[in-house]
């Protein structure tokens, strides 16, 4: 059974997760929805900047859901710097406002609120409606909106796109009227 967890910055953790999945297109209408936050084991501190769940965590926010084994969440002078979501993979499944989903793994994804910058490591898979990219290593400028994969690591980038879905056919004007 779960029990509720909550970080201390409630506000700075949904920036992080609607950041998360803007390469998508994110449902606009998550980001209004309560955030509800769940792990076996929470742990804070006054005496440290790091807030650590443990054990089974699921942060839901409207369409978005992200599965981890941790999320380590990290503070200076009271806002979110980083956010670590380590896992067996880690997961995030978000609906976009065109249509279709958003599914991403990997063994982790690491938010650096600082740089504006999330890493997505260890056997990445993103698949959305236009397609699939694989590779060891993926990161996105939330500022710019750049996407670049496969940068450093051996093993390149796979990308798979699927075909156009066939339109139906008109009948010809020239054809014979039945």
């Amino acid at each position: 059974m779960f029990r509720n967890a909550r970080v201390p910055d409630r506000r700075a953790l949904a920036l992080l997760l609607a950041a998360l999945a803007a390469p998508a297109l994110a449902l606009e209408a998550d980001r209004q929805q309560p955030m509800q936050i769940n792990s076996d084991r929470f742990e804070s501190g006054m005496d440290t900047n790091t807030t650590v769940l443990t054990g089974n965590v699921r942060i839901t926010q409207g369409s978005l859901v992200v599965n981890a084994a941790r999320a380590d969440v990290t503070q200076e002078k009271g806002e979110v710097k980083r956010a670590l979501l380590t896992g067996s993979p880690a997961t995030l499944r978000q609906s976009m406002d065109g249509g279709g989903e958003l599914n991403a793994r990997a063994a982790t994804i690491d938010y650096l609120l600082a740089v504006e910058s999330v890493e997505l490591r260890g056997d990445v898979v993103l698949e959305r409606p236009q397609g699939t990219l694989r590779s060891e290593r993926v990161t996105y400028s939330v500022k710019t909106g750049r996407l670049a994969a496969g940068e450093g690591v051996s093993g390149g980038v796979q990308l798979v796109i699927p075909p156009k879905t066939a339109k139906p056919t008109e009948p010809a004007a020239n054809a014979p009227k039945t």
